[in-house]
């Protein structure tokens, strides 16, 4: 997250990476129990169903489940398809909505290798939110998006688009088989905006503005977990950030995302995951 100006820099050689990761600590549910002696397994099934939940970040939803909204919810992520330096990935941490514990509320971190716009940098770190209904499924289950780019430099914009009061629907492109929300990130800057006109209207921080992929992003996702209790310490050990996926740079290896510090030449992702900029309110949500 860092000032642009009206030049731009290429960096070569960067690649984007397609496949999921999932925290070694964060495992799938438990086989159920066998039923015991002299039970029916009608009367089991509740037992076995507590028994099999996994709550390692101590935020009351079960760690499997989280996986699988993480993805679900997940919009259309637009890199541009000039863009310079795609190597990435993406750190989410999904918790019950402060002011709605039946809507969930994702902060989606997007970790670059690097950003080889203007005054680039090692390392990139942009976020933006996605306010969702568990009850409901894919698409569907997507009530608002959030993004906000170059947080805290003079070429900040906030964008949201969605379904509840007040605001703008959101533009859509074909995920698994649906018209999902877009989020667009800006060319070489990675600034991401849920509206599309706003990125290409910043020239000055964006040059090249925002454009749609023929396909849409699969970047692994990482559950970060809780404030206290992470469900991920170091990013290459857990195979996000390493050579194999095209990263580069050297100083983002065994990056702790919950560590205060910079990442890289870049913002700290441990502020990124507790921004109560990124929470969106669910007040009056179709």
């Amino acid at each position: 997250m860092r000032f642009s100006v009206l030049f731009v820099v290429f960096a070569m050689g960067c690649s984007a990476s397609s496949n999921e990761t999932a925290p070694p600590d964060a495992g799938a549910k438990d086989s159920a129990a066998a039923t015991p002696e002299g039970s029916t397994s009608d009367a089991a099934a509740p037992n076995e169903a507590a028994a099999a939940k996994v709550d390692l970040d101590g935020d009351g939803l079960d760690d499997a489940d989280e996986r699988q909204w993480a993805d679900e919810y997940f919009p259309f992520y637009a890199i541009h398809p000039s863009d310079g330096c795609k190597t990435h990935g993406v750190l989410y941490r999904l918790s019950p909505h402060p002011a709605d514990a039946s809507k969930i509320t994702i902060t989606y971190d997007v970790l670059y290798d690097a950003d080889c716009g203007a005054n680039g940098h090692v390392g990139d770190d942009e976020a933006f939110s996605v306010l969702a209904d568990p009850s409901k499924h894919g698409k569907d289950g997507i009530l608002a998006v959030r993004a906000i780019s170059h947080q805290g430099t003079a070429c900040e914009h906030d964008t949201t688009c969605g379904v509840c009061q007040g605001m703008t629907a959101c533009g859509t492109a074909q995920r698994n088989g649906a018209d999902y929300p877009v989020v667009y990130a800006s060319k070489d800057k990675h600034g991401n905006y849920a509206d599309k006109p706003t990125c290409d209207g910043s020239f000055i921080c964006d040059f090249g503005g925002c454009g749609l992929p023929a396909t849409a992003d699969a970047p692994p996702l990482v559950n970060a977990g809780e404030p206290g209790k992470p469900l991920v310490s170091d990013l290459t050990t857990l195979g996000f950030i390493t050579t194999t996926n095209g990263w580069k740079n050297q100083a983002l290896f065994d990056f702790d995302p919950w560590k205060a510090g910079n990442f890289g030449g870049a913002g700290d992702v441990s502020k990124d995951l507790v921004d109560p900029a990124f929470v969106i309110a669910p007040a009056n949500c179709n």
